[in-house]
């Protein structure tokens, strides 16, 4: 093969598998991650629930801002409690971060990146939670979930197991979907040299009839193009057998082998046919699942709020009629608040009466829904195998719904700033990081909506033309 043909088709092969990350494979991974987080925060609150880990005070505290592994050092087996309490909730905690804050793109996960996301998927191994695992982690969760299966429920065992079983073939999907990512990030690392180093003026072309003189010359100038990326010999080298190599041939051509898409058959139709809209809409359906992890927070911050603003109205006596009407059955006051709201297009400010408990109880419903979604279960299939009129119809429904959501709980923010009591404040839990994500996350969902509306109208247009959807 020779340079002139191989360059172009390895350009070619970049560019349509970088597309093929971006639209497929990275979505399908940060899936799987969201269904992992959401059977994780499960586990997580039914073994504090039954008092089985020690909880950690402060985990909501907590400022992360870059993928860091919980440990995974033996420790004796009388520490099970305490030590599987912290590094399960650090594991639950780097979750949302990935779910949330980590962007699942090619351009976002280099080489060293996709390192973090492996060694982390090794941190519990959910492959190998059993009482005789060696690995201290997966040991301890076993031991742990097995001590909360006996004298459970039937529906939390079963809910035990699932969760198990589904993070087991999640965690497994992940690490393949890395391990591919990983082998084309080594691809993109020596394109990028070949683009932007081998192709500029600087780089003295005549070296290239010399391994040595070719490998050194792409090493000193190497800092001068990426000062702050390392340099990795091997794949220089693979650049340079792929130049001047013995088998030059068939190392370019294992080169292009590795960028093969190996859905061939799918790429093929997928290029044929054009966008299936049902697919754009249904993945605007599994964005409304990635509201889970961060409602979620919201839920727990915003109970822990409300405690917090009513503990300051209690007293003796408050304490004491509350202890009495739970002993006659007698209902307690419901829990309503004015709440100031603006008007995010007037600017103008009007006050709702919220009622705290029915409130509470309906962002629970939504979140719900939200896991269920991010789970792809039997509902999620429901909704698959429903009409594209009423998933549209279930997709505006969710986005109102969590707009509406957003707007309180951010007014809630301000409000339980500005009407607690100076003592009262420092347990006051803010919530604009959580809002943030909750807002970005709307905002990914809407446009995946609008795409999926935008191709609807382009078909029909199209139609009405006298044109089929795959015709150029």
């Amino acid at each position: 093969m020779e340079d002139t043909e191989f360059l172009p088709q390895l350009q070619e092969a970049i560019t349509q598998k970088t597309e093929w990350f971006n639209t497929d494979a990275l979505e399908k991974l940060l899936l799987q991650y969201r269904l992992i987080h959401s059977c994780v925060r499960h586990l997580y609150d039914m073994l504090i629930k039954r008092s089985l880990i020690e909880s950690d005070p402060y985990r909501l505290d907590k400022h992360i801002t870059d993928i860091t592994l919980p440990d995974t050092s033996p420790f004796p087996e009388s520490e099970i409690f305490s030590k599987i309490g912290k590094r399960f909730s650090e594991y639950e905690t780097m979750l949302d971060y990935i779910c949330t804050y980590v962007r699942f793109s090619v351009d976002s996960l280099p080489i060293p990146t996709v390192k973090k996301l492996l060694d982390f998927a090794k941190v519990f191994d959910w492959e190998d939670v059993i009482i005789s695992s060696s690995d201290s982690n997966a040991h301890g969760l076993a031991v742990t979930l097995n001590n909360a299966r006996n004298g459970a429920a039937p529906v939390v065992q079963s809910m035990i197991n699932d969760s198990i079983n589904k993070c087991a073939q999640a965690s497994a999907e992940i690490k393949k979907i890395l391990n591919e990512l990983g082998i084309f990030d080594r691809e993109i690392y020596k394109y990028e040299i070949r683009r932007d180093i081998m192709g500029s003026p600087r780089f003295d072309a005549s070296v290239i009839t010399s391994a040595e003189n070719e490998f050194n010359e792409i090493k000193k100038q190497f800092p001068k193009v990426f000062p702050k990326r390392p340099f990795y010999a091997d794949l220089v080298n693979e650049i340079v057998a792929e130049d001047i190599g013995e088998n030059k041939q068939k190392n370019q051509a294992a080169t292009l082998a590795r960028l093969e898409i190996k859905t061939g058959t799918n790429q093929t139709k997928k290029k044929v046919t054009g966008p299936n809209p049902k697919d754009l809409l249904m993945a605007t359906v599994l964005a409304i699942g990635a509201l889970a992890p961060t409602v979620d927070q919201l839920l727990i911050k915003l109970t822990a709020n409300f405690d917090v603003f009513y503990e300051k109205k209690k007293n003796f006596l408050s304490v004491f009629f509350a202890a009495l009407k739970k002993a006659l059955h007698i209902a307690e006051k419901e829990r309503v608040i004015m709440l100031p709201i603006k008007d995010a297009k007037t600017g103008g400010e009007k006050t709702q009466k919220l009622n705290v408990k029915e409130f509470l109880n309906d962002l629970t419903r939504k979140d719900r829904i939200y896991s269920v979604i991010a789970s792809t279960g039997p509902e999620y299939q429901k909704i698959e195998s429903s009409g594209e009129e009423a998933i549209l119809t279930f997709v505006n429904k969710q986005i109102s719904e969590a707009q509406s959501a957003f707007t309180i709980i951010n007014a809630l923010d301000a409000f339980f700033k500005n009407a607690t009591d100076v003592l009262q404040k420092p347990k006051i839990k803010g919530m604009q990081i959580e809002l943030s994500a909750l807002r970005n996350t709307i905002i990914s969902i809407n446009k995946k909506r609008g795409d999926f509306i935008a191709l609807k109208e382009e078909i029909e247009q199209m139609q009405k033309l006298g044109m089929k959807n795959n015709e150029a």
